[in-house]
């Protein structure tokens, strides 16, 4: 894996354990010991790596002077060694991330493009080529972020994805939906990120959340912080 930038607890809400206390008609403290053992997980997040693109020639600008960025994020899922062998998984997760200028006032970044948008064979994970130009391409499948001059698989065993730009271009997110497996492995995506030369520079947090199945049902967990201003960022330029 990268350089760690931080690792994050994930824990469901109290909401959610008092429902399940209520469904299953047995006590919260007795159904808090349970969830604290096996329904907590740990998202370990990759330091976020980039590129400021040279040759910007074949993208469209709409004449607004701007940067092009490639960035790679990764994320790592576990579950709790207890939760593990309870046979606690990973059967859903969210990878995201979130722009914002790094100058008040100014005009704002925006998801040019990311990498994966859609993905549906678990079988066969997909691989991304990277030549020396802006793109990334993706074989056969289509989508572009870049050219590149070697092939890297995505992960050994790549579950679905579906990759979305999010709210105002910017609020980039990839639902992770594993088939037959749990979320094992470092998760990498890529975005294209396009910069206005006022916003002087791009400022990226991230986030993780998921579902976690366990002998109590399947338990939505995510971080305590999740307001993007709160949370630790990088600054891109």
């Amino acid at each position: 894996m990268s350089e760690t930038w931080y690792e994050e607890e994930l824990i469901p809400t109290s909401a959610i354990v008092e429902q399940i206390a209520k469904a299953t008609s047995r006590s919260l403290a007795s159904v808090q010991a349970q969830v604290d053992e096996q329904a907590r997980g740990k998202v370990r997040v990759a330091a976020p790596a980039w590129e400021r693109l040279s040759d910007t020639s074949n993208l469209l600008t709409s004449g607004i002077p701007a940067d092009f960025y490639r960035v790679r994020l990764g994320f790592e899922f576990e579950v709790t060694p207890a939760g593990e062998a309870a046979q606690a998984r990973f059967v859903y997760a969210v990878c995201a991330a979130y722009l914002w200028s790094a100058m008040a006032g100014r005009e704002q970044p925006r998801v040019y493009e990311l990498y994966p948008r859609d993905y549906y064979d678990e079988n066969q994970p997909p691989a991304a080529t990277f030549d020396l130009g802006p793109e990334i391409r993706v074989g056969e499948a289509g989508g572009s972020l870049g050219k590149v001059s070697v092939t890297l698989p995505l992960a050994s065993h790549e579950p679905v994805v579906v990759g979305y730009v999010g709210e105002e271009e910017r609020a980039p997110r990839w639902e992770l939906r594993p088939k037959s497996q749990t979320l094992r492995g470092i998760r990498y995506f890529w975005l294209l990120i396009q910069a206005p030369q006022s916003c002087g520079g791009v400022r990226l947090a991230a986030r993780a959340e998921g579902d976690v199945q366990t002998v109590l049902g399947r338990i939505p967990i995510g971080p305590k912080e999740r307001n993007w201003e709160a949370r630790r960022s990088v600054l891109i330029r």
